[in-house]
């Protein structure tokens, strides 16, 4: 019990530390540093001694396809401008559930877990990655310290390699260490792929002394980084010429990016699940309430995740490209500005009709006594005037801050002015227009003046699209009559 107790509020933490991280990662991953716009800008140099000491460049030329890297557990690489050493060890996986279960696995991983059944495994071999001390592109020698590729890398086969370690052997074309154990637990293998070395190369970086060293005015530090690849490096030998090398890092890092959107995005639905099932976890012992939450859970996590991913992504687009931010608030500008000019054109146009339709009655009345007489004319109108009516004007007059004398004068003011006129419902259309002229006189529509409008149609059996081309109407034949010569 302690354990599960203990399991439970570990959600508290693992939950939002996963969603932090992963909505960091989305947002670094949209202000990552753009290596293909960085190698865009750069000049290109037909020779080395038309470099510039100290700015960026870029240089095609020929390269050695017999390039010797030395090895470690193996003699050497040929043929590759870098290489990649994959180590794994085959050990005892715990997994535990969020009701305390232990499941037992065994499995190939990077490292060995630390739980009762590894103790006493050890691992030898490591991951490793290989590159030379420096480069030749055509007649450009170029410094191998943090060097970038972005060309596909291909898996080397074992058979191919000169094993140097004694305890390695060739087995289904990766090297493997066997530590004799009849469940094979603690045995290692490795994995090589590499770049390979293309005929013809074009390098992107810093000129420095003659040579091409690494561009590190933008370089970015910390783990978050590190996970999404981000060294804010310029540094790159791409295969091809200019232009071919160009596309080939626009996809590059296009590619990436989409796989660190969707890996952090599934990591932040995934820590929002795990925060909500440490919460509804609580109600699991209550019957039929158990279920729901648990079922629940993933709901809540994708209704506030998805949201919360979409804004730091579009965020962290913005603040990466200004240029697409200030167009965007040009934008929104412009159409405020228009809506405030149309809104003050209705406005006008609204309050002229008034003027000629109400005359002199608008010297002595205001909007809101106007509104309350087409709204009680509009109850009238089909000649009966129920208690639930009666209920509704009472209230609205109440929000008004009105007091029973003055709902009484207006009602009767209300009674005298739609006296005249036998019922139709033309006539109770037109008062529904006038509500909603009296409510475009100021400009906008309130949300009270919405409510009584909306209450209004009801009563007609009018839907929602209906009072929508009603306003329409209104507001174009405003705007029309206003228009015209007088």
């Amino acid at each position: 019990m302690e354990r599960k107790t203990k399991n439970r509020w570990a959600g508290f933490v693992i939950g939002p530390a996963m969603v932090f991280f992963a909505l960091g990662a989305i947002w670094k991953n949209e202000t990552r540093f753009d290596y293909h716009q960085a190698a865009k800008k750069t000049e290109e140099v037909s020779s080395p001694e038309r470099m510039r000491s100290g700015e960026n460049f870029s240089y095609t030329g020929d390269m050695d396809q017999g390039l010797v890297l030395e090895g470690e557990y193996v003699d050497v690489f040929t043929g590759y401008l870098m290489v990649h050493r994959s180590a794994e060890i085959y050990a005892w996986d715990k997994d535990t559930d969020s009701e305390d279960r232990v499941t037992w696995s065994r499995r190939w991983m990077s490292s060995v877990e630390s739980n009762s059944r590894n103790r006493g495994i050890s691992q030898q071999l490591s991951s490793s990655r290989f590159t030379p001390a420096e480069y030749q592109v055509g007649e450009l020698t170029i410094d191998g310290a943090h060097i970038e590729f972005v060309d596909e890398s291909t898996r080397i086969a074992a058979n191919t390699l000169e094993i140097t370690h004694p305890g390695l052997r060739d087995r289904g074309g990766e090297l493997y260490l066997s530590k004799g154990h009849a469940d094979n637990i603690g045995d290692e293998r490795v994995r090589y792929s590499g770049v390979p070395v293309p005929a013809t190369a074009t390098y992107f970086g810093k000129a420095v002394a003659g040579r091409g060293v690494a561009d590190t005015s933008n370089m970015r530090t910390g783990w978050i980084n590190a996970m999404i690849q981000d060294t804010g490096i310029l540094h790159h030998i791409v295969a091809g010429e200019r232009k071919t090398a160009l596309a080939t890092m626009k996809a590059h890092i296009g590619k990436l990016k989409w796989i660190v959107r969707g890996a952090a995005s599934v990591a932040v639905i995934l820590g929002f699940n795990i925060l909500f099932g440490a919460m509804l976890g609580f109600l699991y012992s209550i019957p039929l309430i158990g279920g729901l939450a648990r079922s629940g859970s993933f709901i809540l996590s994708l209704a506030l995740g998805l949201p919360l991913i979409l804004i730091t992504m579009l965020g962290g687009y913005l603040v990466a490209n200004p240029l697409v931010l200030v167009g965007v608030l040009g934008l929104i500008g412009g159409g405020v500005l228009l809506l405030r000019r149309r809104r003050n054109e209705t406005q006008q146009a609204v309050q002229q009709q008034l003027e000629q339709q109400y005359g002199p009655q608008l010297e002595t009345l205001d909007m809101k006594e106007l509104e309350f007489i087409e709204l009680a004319k509009l109850v009238f109108s089909d000649g009966r005037f129920d208690p639930k009516e009666e209920k509704f004007l009472r209230k609205w007059s109440r929000k008004e801050g009105w007091d029973g004398a003055r709902f009484t004068e207006m009602l009767a003011k209300a009674k005298e002015m739609s006296a005249g006129g036998p019922p139709s419902r033309i006539a109770s259309e037109e008062h529904l227009k006038n509500l909603i002229r009296i409510a475009l006189a100021d400009g906008h529509l309130s949300r009270s003046e919405l409510d009584t409008i909306q209450h209004a149609a009801k009563r007609l059996g009018y839907d929602q699209g209906r009072i929508v081309r009603l306003t329409q109407q209104v507001e174009q034949l405003a705007t029309q009559r206003a228009a015209q010569p007088a």
